[in-house]
């Protein structure tokens, strides 16, 4: 069967209008929702700002300061652990904090183009080709749902992927629970016949990949559907890294502050690298939902005003015209609420914050009052 498929179709400019109007109230949703994503957005929380808060404890010897039992500490030394750890297959047991499996099959994948035309009367006509090859994927697309799942059926993936941590580790003096805790980015293991064993059909077919072949003439350089390849991520200690978390005499375990804030990362590097890097995470997640937040009030906008160039699609050069304006007009609006919905959340975020600790300093103020009053009568 051939590889590629075209499909078609032709929308009545009755049915389209229909559709438009069904869509206004998907746009109205979306330009709803978006004011709550910026709102919220604007509310989180750095945790950069909470491990500026972490008192610096030396990891040469465990500290002999009880008062900072409970309390958030961070802690800069060699990271190590005892215990050795495979993948129970191919991966032989050696020294890694963690250790991840990963696994991708030479299988079909499905990619869709859509053209679209306006036509004169207002209907629109719409071809949708499906093309299909084979490719290394990690998660292979389920042959029921392609389009034309006829001569591109995919095989069940026969291995999966998996990550194992060793149960306890330690910075200096101080454990530490890897399952638990944040750990950085694993790195890419060049693999050789010390680090893996080759069983169950597989071979080692390069430094960063074992081989399963599957089918009936597939190789690693010419695989056939259902092969399978098989690389791994680690680990390793020995590195010098930064931990940020409760302390409980020996043991570094997860913090939670009162508002519900959790905050239990290691990081490669010193503690200043360990800041900038949760500065950086949090100044890209701001941006990414801000911008988040942008396209769902503009994609809801052009949605709300989409009836109007459908009914201009009578004749489509004036549809084209309107769509134009509309895309215009649309993203200027869209662009000044986003601003101005960031600037009144940021300012409604600092109001909630001072009101909050305004009530907690009266609360204060009269459990203070109160013992001293009462102190005097005892006196008295």
């Amino acid at each position: 069967m051939p590889d590629s498929f075209s499909t078609t179709s032709t929308v009545s400019y009755g049915g389209r209008i229909i559709n438009s109007i069904k869509g206004v109230v998907i746009g109205l949703l979306l330009f709803v929702v978006s004011f709550g994503v910026l709102y919220w957005n604007e509310g989180r929380v750095d945790l950069a700002n909470i491990a500026k808060t972490a008192v610096e404890v030396n990891s040469a010897a465990v500290s002999s300061d009880a008062t900072l039992t409970g309390k958030l500490v961070s802690t800069t030394g060699s990271v190590d652990s005892s215990q050795n750890i495979g993948d129970s297959l191919f991966l032989n047991p050696d020294k890694f904090i963690a250790a991840e499996r990963k696994v991708e099959m030479y299988a079909w994948v499905e990619k869709t183009q859509t053209q679209s035309s306006s036509n004169t009367g207002g209907s629109k006509t719409t071809t949708t080709t499906y093309t299909y090859s084979q490719n290394w994927v990690e998660s292979p697309k389920l042959t029921s749902d392609f389009k034309h799942p006829e001569g591109h059926e995919n095989p069940v993936k026969s291995l999966n992927d998996s990550t194992t941590e060793v149960t306890t580790a330690s910075i200096g003096a101080y454990s530490f629970d890897p399952q638990s805790v944040g750990l950085p980015g694993l790195s890419p293991l060049a693999l050789n016949a010390h680090d893996v064993t080759v069983k169950n059909g597989a071979t080692l077919a390069s430094d960063n990949y074992l081989f399963i072949k599957n089918s009936a003439t597939g190789t690693f350089e010419a695989p056939q559907l259902g092969d399978l390849r098989v690389s791994y991520l680690v680990l390793r200690p020995g590195f010098n890294g930064t931990i940020f978390g409760q302390l409980n005499g020996v043991k570094i375990d997860p913090y939670v502050d009162q508002a519900g804030n959790n905050l239990y990362r290691l990081f490669v590097g010193s503690r200043n690298q360990a800041l900038a890097t949760l500065q950086t995470e949090f100044l890209t997640m701001l941006w990414l939902l801000r911008a988040v937040g942008f396209l769902l009030m503009w994609f809801g906008l052009l949605a709300f005003f989409g009836p109007v160039s459908v009914v201009m699609d009578f004749l489509p050069v004036f549809g084209t015209i309107s769509r134009s304006l509309i895309g215009t007009v649309t993203f200027l609006a869209a662009l000044v609420l986003t601003v101005t919905t960031i600037v009144v959340s940021i300012i409604a975020h600092s109001l909630v914050a001072l009101i909050v600790a305004a009530l907690v300093m009266m609360v204060v103020m009269l459990v203070i009052a109160r013992v001293i009053k009462q102190r005097k009568l005892n006196r008295a």
